[in-house]
């Protein structure tokens, strides 16, 4: 190998580690409904692009109301496990993985291991998540802030 072929393939090896890491550092991808597109769809009420915590904190308790399926003012596994396999239908059901991986999220979110999941402990993950995409803290989630992902 000649010096020129050396120093061209070093070249070339740099460059391509550098679009790797811009792409895993700038161009995170998140899992689908992980990201902030999904977050300011699903959470901005009044469609101004923006998220304000008032309105997550709206969205929040308006979501934790739907869990509480047999409306006993609790949400209990079961509830917080059927209202995700509610979603799917009779013809198409919820695969098997991610029924399971609703029990293992309700057993995180219920931080008091009581089998009751409060408002507060849902609205823990919540506040993380909205930090995470509140990346210059100004309270509100837009296009200003460049996190793409929670």
């Amino acid at each position: 190998m000649t010096k020129t072929h050396f120093i061209a393939g070093l070249v070339l090896a740099l460059t391509a580690s550098q679009g790797a890491l811009a792409q895993s550092t700038e161009e995170r991808r998140a899992a689908p409904g992980h990201g902030k597109e999904a977050f300011l769809r699903e959470n901005d009420a009044d469609h101004d692009g923006r998220v304000t915590a008032a309105e997550f904190a709206a969205a929040r308790a308006a979501k934790y109301r739907t869990f509480d399926l047999d409306g006993d003012g609790k949400v209990s596994e079961a509830d917080y496990v059927g209202e995700f396999t509610g979603r799917f239908s009779k013809d198409k059901p919820a695969p098997d993985g991610q029924v399971k991986q609703a029990h293992v999220r309700f057993g995180v979110l219920d931080t008091d291991k009581d089998g009751n999941l409060t408002l507060e402990e849902f609205n823990a993950s919540g506040e993380r998540m909205f930090e995470r995409l509140d990346t210059n803290g100004d309270g509100v989630v837009d296009a200003t802030d460049t996190s793409g992902s929670y």
